[in-house]
């Protein structure tokens, strides 16, 4: 299972929904969604957030982000290795400056974690991490644009 099969229908209300009302609960949206495509009721409360909310609330996000970044969880400090003042190397370019296209590389990123969060077992994330060369062949197709 390399990619998880969505219905645009559903996908469609499960976006209309979420623009009325951002706190439906997913339990709603699934019901909503069993009366569209009977298919959607063998999923899990889980699976279908994966695959419907998640996806349109991510999508969202993508666009700008308007919360807080949250904050880091106090943790017991560590000792830490002394620094050492090396000659750090130039950062790379900007993809905008190289030419690279940059929503079909954000695009193939986005389609392998999608992948990969779909796998619902361990055999299917490592049929997903055996075809990464895919995902790498349509960044560097994007890069060398």
């Amino acid at each position: 299972m390399a990619k998880a099969e969505t219905d645009e229908k559903v996908m469609a209300m499960v976006e209309a929904e979420l623009k009325k009302n951002p706190n439906v609960s997913v339990d709603e949206l699934k019901k909503k969604a069993t009366s569209i495509n009977r298919k959607i009721s063998s999923l899990t409360a889980r699976q279908f957030h994966a695959r419907y909310p998640l996806q349109v609330k991510r999508r969202k996000a993508s666009g700008t982000r308007t919360s807080a970044p949250a904050k880091k969880a106090a943790t017991k400090p560590t000792r830490r290795a002394p620094r050492r003042s090396a000659p750090k190397a130039a950062s790379p370019a900007p993809a905008s400056a190289v030419g690279a296209d940059r929503d079909a590389i954000r695009s193939a990123f986005l389609s392998f974690a999608t992948d990969l969060a779909a796998a619902e077992q361990r055999k299917d994330v490592v049929k997903v991490l055996a075809g990464v060369d895919k995902y790498v062949d349509q960044v560097a197709r994007a890069a060398a644009k």
